[in-house]
């Protein structure tokens, strides 16, 4: 992650509103960019290899290097071995997308859906990583334990490369913008996504062997009408959770995660402009495109009733998209999850300061109001 030259805060003393400690220079681990190979590397460092701090993040670029060339060569490998078996797969024509800001419970829904395996197949962490070579990998997945920690930085939720993961890993920096909701890019470019997209769906259908995929990925929330063009037949859940809560975790994650991927150093405006923007920015897209998807195809639901209520949450989603069995196939599978993980302990954040407070009211008013979460305008 190479963050932009220059950012205008849109909130005063932006800067103030949240301490960033730099960490993880010389780690490999948790890099989502691990799996690229050789071309796209080549091209960031032609495009932005004058934005790269060389002296503080060498270790890492040399990294990246030596694995993209490794990629490249598994990739080449893959295509020779399985590129049958990529062409001749089916891709289901009706995808689940999950969508929903960063930290609002995607990943949690993700999961529980995923139990669902007979009728739905999820991209793991190995896909989505490694998409060049994931076939050729899989059977030696193993192998890579080492490029992960055990759980992730944020949250403590396990990690593996066989969990469900995010297809897309996306940032919404000003000349990157235009992406999020695929408008104003140009022909070309928009081809290029497409042809991306689909291949990487054809891809993972190998293993998927005709259920219906599910895509969770925040940036995925403003991409509605560009995947109903795709999928017409397309479902939809989007879930939400209170802004307070959600810009707390996003702060979290940017000082336990992100650190992990940087190629230079961005300053404290520049990590909350990026988490508040793209809250903006996705809260905008889905309230002006939700109206585009068919009735019957997309279910709204809340973290807080997820939370609090699981079992009656899925089996409203259940029912209201159409899917049948939940408490024949579902329900035990679900039941026995979450008795697994009933002693998970949810991270305890700092409360939120009046100038926090401040700016998530100034930005992100659009939310509050929308989703019907009452605005704290009192003390800490």
């Amino acid at each position: 992650m190479v963050p932009p030259a220059e950012i205008t805060p849109k909130v005063d003393n932006v800067g103030e509103i949240f301490t960033f400690n730099p960490k993880h220079r010389f780690s490999t681990k948790n890099n989502f960019m691990t799996g690229i190979t050789l071309g796209p590397w080549i091209t960031v460092l032609w495009k932005y290899g004058g934005d790269i701090e060389w002296k503080t993040y060498w270790f890492r670029a040399l990294f990246l290097s030596i694995m993209a060339c490794i990629n490249s060569m598994l990739a080449l490998l893959e295509r020779v071995i399985f590129g049958r078996h990529i062409r001749d797969a089916t891709v289901n024509q009706r995808p689940v997308f999950i969508l929903g800001h960063p930290r609002t419970g995607t990943t949690h829904l993700h999961n529980l859906i995923a139990l669902d395996s007979d009728i739905f197949f999820c991209p793991t962490t190995l896909s989505a990583g490694f998409s060049a070579a994931y076939l050729l990998l899989h059977p030696v997945r193993s192998l890579l334990s080492g490029l992960l920690s055990k759980t992730r930085p944020m949250d403590n939720m396990p990690l593996s490369f066989d969990v469900p993961q995010e297809d897309e890993l996306s940032h919404t920096e000003k000349e990157f913008r235009k992406y999020f909701r695929m408008q104003d890019v140009p022909p070309d470019e928009k081809r290029r996504y497409t042809d991306v997209f689909l291949a990487f769906l054809q891809k993972i259908a190998v293993h998927a062997e005709g259920r219906r995929i599910v895509l969770k990925s925040p940036t995925h929330t403003a991409k509605i009408k560009f995947f109903l063009d795709l999928f017409p037949n397309a479902q939809f859940i989007y879930i939400h959770r209170n802004p307070y809560d959600v810009f707390k975790s996003a702060m979290n994650m940017a000082d336990k995660t992100y650190w992990y991927s940087y190629l230079a150093t961005p300053s404290p405006s520049q990590i909350v402009e990026f988490v508040m923007n793209q809250y903006e920015e996705l809260h905008n897209a889905y309230v002006s495109d939700r109206e585009c998807i068919p009735e019957g195809n997309i279910v709204e639901v809340s973290f807080a009733d997820l939370e609090a209520n699981p079992l009656s949450t899925l089996r409203s989603i259940y029912t209201k998209l159409g899917w049948s069995e939940f408490d024949t196939r579902m329900k035990p599978k679900l039941n026995s999850y979450l008795a697994n993980i009933n002693g998970f302990q949810k991270n305890r954040l700092q409360p939120l300061s009046n100038l926090q407070r401040k700016a998530i009211n100034d930005r992100w008013s659009a939310a509050f109001k929308d989703f019907r979460y009452s605005v704290d305008l009192g003390e800490s």
